[in-house]
């Protein structure tokens, strides 16, 4: 022990730690893996733990590198780390990204090689030369293999959709055969992929690269390179790396290659709050850490030292229906505060009401948070809360929705009432209202134009089919009815009468979009709209809203109610929280609750740690909210019918939870006898090996190249596997 500097750090920091922090501070040969629950003190214990070495053990602070997952990360941790040491230290350890040390060795390979590359990604891309016929940009490039590909252009949801399955590819290391068995809205995804790659490369001597690129570079340079790892494992002697949970496959070969030889690594991570698995995290490595590193300490560090006791033992509590975790059991010494609260109101628009009175008596806003799972959720909350006067700051301020195409057809099918003599307008909506008007009849109607209602051109003087002529009057007359009422009718009209949502549903299927972002979409327009009394104040509501969405992110120090989506909320802490949304279909999402009826575990239980994340943000005031209905009738989250299991045992609370209950806990049945290295097949994925069995979970490597954890209860009850 060294009861000496903890307690010279606690005079000079005012910092006093516990046991469990102290033992992971001073462990200083060989791997050790720290669990870290939320509000335990993890950013304290890795800059203390810097400390120790550099003060006490005497080792030289660039040889010491501290590797995080965010450039935000790495800043606080820096920033702390001066703040508490630089007057003890004089100088600091290296804290970077893993995408920025693996830029490094890039670097430093390709000085040495004398090799040319060009970044097509970020700020960077502006050192590139740029050739007149190609720009050399990452979504130039994809825009222009997706057109030559699919025959159609890609939209911005497409192009976020490719951007993220190119860097899970990326981050999971998959190869063609994997690559084949993705699932994706992307059509023809393999083929755009190997073209994008082939484009890149089609100068060896100067490859294109992409961020992702820089990470898979990084690993093969030091796969093939002995000497430069040899140098880099010389520079560093103790790496420690943070919210390792969210560390991908390739990140964690690079931080593995570090290492050694002497595995002076400590990985801080928490199971429990794994969140990117779409985009490439994998948690397996922190599961099964002990494989690679079989003489591992583990520790947990449980203690919540930020919310209440109420708050920590229901999420404590909640977090353990998940299967595929660390057996931590997170507690707290805080007193007792408010009891959560568990809201389910009859309508959605009741959800937002209730957070606006309940916000009108509040005056600390800082210390207000608003989170949610989807970005469009924080439309109609900005909405609201501009109405009422309540200022607000945007963590991730998405404007997809303000130049999103559905929110363009609205406006086009509005422009288009007020204004029916304008073709222009016509020919950008003319495929999306039940019209079935050709385009040999549209260029029919450009010729004809001369300031006259379009359909009555159509009916008078182009050439049309009975049935369309009949339906074109109907059409014209919804129009006429489209310019004189209030918007909220309007948009009920443009969704139904015209058709717009019966082609949403079409154009989804044909083109592979997700019908229910579309639907959510066309929600939030009509929320905006209610209550507003003319088009043009609806139009004007909406340019408000935009600029209002520009101008949040300034207030970040202001005294403003925080809106977050729970995955950017990770990190932060407030003494009021609000979780908004909590509905089947939303957390958990449909795909989330179709795999695990089908006995996958994955999405279910990322679902679950991010509702995990969401309560553990509060400090004391937490709020869960859910509503009945919302242009349909919808259901309450499973998740809060498990919340009012945990609070309430008792045949009430049992009764509401029986959804949850249908999908947690079937009767046990005969379970298959499995074991590891056992071959088996499965209905959907073929067949495979199992690689762990843990209780109720197989992983299982199936021969197609995808790998899933499985429920053997579930698996077995409903005759999904069989033993070869």
């Amino acid at each position: 022990m060294s009861p000496d500097f903890f307690e010279r750090m606690e005079i000079e920091t005012g910092t006093k730690l516990n046991a469990v922090q102290r033992q992971a501070i001073e462990h200083d040969q060989g791997p050790l893996l720290l669990l870290a629950s939320p509000g335990s003190g993890k950013t304290t214990t890795l800059n203390f733990k810097i400390a120790y070495l550099i003060l006490e053990k005497k080792v030289n602070p660039r040889s010491i590198l501290g590797l995080t997952f965010s450039k935000a990360a790495a800043h606080e941790m820096a920033e702390r780390f001066y703040d508490w040491f630089h007057h003890l230290i004089g100088t600091t350890a290296s804290f970077s990204t893993i995408h920025s040390f693996a830029f490094q060795v890039v670097r430093d390979y390709a000085s040495t090689h004398r090799l040319q590359y060009t970044i097509i990604e970020g700020a960077i891309e502006k050192t590139a030369t740029h050739r007149p016929e190609q720009p050399l940009h990452k979504r130039m490039i994809l825009r222009r293999i997706f057109q030559e590909i699919n025959r159609s252009v890609i939209t911005e949801d497409q192009m976020d959709e490719l951007l993220r399955m190119i860097s899970f590819v990326k981050n999971r290391l998959l190869v063609t055969k994997d690559i084949e068995t993705l699932k994706t809205t992307i059509k023809h995804f393999p083929e755009i992929y190997s073209a994008y790659e082939q484009f890149k490369l089609r100068d060896p001597l100067h490859p294109l690269m992409d961020f992702d690129d820089m990470l898979t570079y990084a690993n093969t340079i030091l796969s093939q390179d002995a000497a430069l790892l040899a140098s880099y494992q010389r520079r560093f002697e103790y790496i420690l790396t943070d919210e390792s949970q969210d560390t991908s496959l390739v990140q964690h070969q690079l931080v593995e290659k570090l290492a050694l030889p002497h595995n002076n690594l400590c990985v801080v991570a928490d199971d429990d709050q794994t969140l990117y698995s779409w985009r490439g995290a994998d948690v397996s490595k922190i599961i099964h850490f002990k494989d690679t590193y079989p003489d591992a300490t583990v520790l947990y560090m449980e203690q919540n030292y930020r919310s209440s006791k109420e708050i920590v033992e229901t999420a404590n509590r909640f977090i353990q229906r998940n299967k595929v975790r660390y057996p931590k059991k997170m507690y707290t010494e805080n007193p007792s505060s408010r009891a959560i609260t568990v809201e389910t109101l009859p309508a959605y628009e009741d959800q937002t009401r209730y957070v606006i009175r309940q916000l009108r008596e509040e005056t600390n806003f800082k210390e207000v948070a608003i989170l949610y799972r989807n970005n469009s959720s924080s439309i109609n909350i900005m909405n609201a809360l501009d109405l009422a006067g309540i200022p607000f700051y945007i963590k991730d301020v998405d404007h997809k929705f303000f130049s999103h195409w559905v929110l363009k057809d609205v406006l086009h099918f509005i422009e288009l009432a007020n204004d029916p003599s304008d073709v222009e307008i016509l020919a950008q909506i003319h495929t999306k209202f039940a019209g079935y008007i050709s385009k040999v009849q549209l260029q029919r109607l450009y010729e004809l134009q001369n300031g006259e209602n379009v359909f009555d051109l159509l009916l008078q003087h182009v050439e049309m089919k009975f049935y369309q002529k009949k339906q074109l009057k109907t059409i014209k007359s919804v129009f006429a009815a489209i310019q004189t009422a209030r918007p909220a009718a309007a948009l009920a009209m443009i969704r139904n009468e015209l058709g717009y949502e019966k082609n949403l549903k079409k154009m989804s299927d044909s083109l592979g979009f997700s019908i229910d972002f579309l639907l959510e979409m066309l929600n939030t327009i009509e929320n905006v709209a209610s209550d507003l009394p003319t088009s043009l104040a609806f139009k004007e509501r909406i340019l408000h809203l935009e600029q209002l969405m520009r101008q949040a992110k300034s207030n970040k120090h202001q005294n403003a109610v925080t809106l977050s989506t729970f995955h950017s909320a990770k990190g932060l802490e407030f003494d009021r929280v609000f979780m908004i949304d909590l509905i089947n279909g939303v957390l958990p999402s449909s795909d989330n609750i179709k795999s695990y009826k089908d006995g996958q575990l994955e999405e279910m239980e990322e679902a679950v740690r991010l509702f995990y994340v969401g309560m553990t943000r509060a400090r004391h005031d937490l709020h869960l909210l859910s509503y009945r209905y919302k242009s349909k009738p919808v259901e309450e989250s499973l998740f809060i019918a498990n919340i009012r299991q945990i609070l309430n045992p008792d045949q009430k609370a049992q009764k509401e939870a029986r959804y949850a209950s249908r999908l947690n806990e079937k009767p046990a049945g005969p379970l298959l006898q499995v074991e590891k290295n056992m071959r088996i097949r499965h209905t959907s994925f073929g067949e495979g090996t199992i690689v762990h069995v843990m209780d109720d979970v197989l992983e299982i490597q199936f021969d197609k190249g995808i790998d899933k954890q499985l429920s053997l209860q579930v698996c077995s009850e409903n005759h999904l596997l069989t033993i070869l």
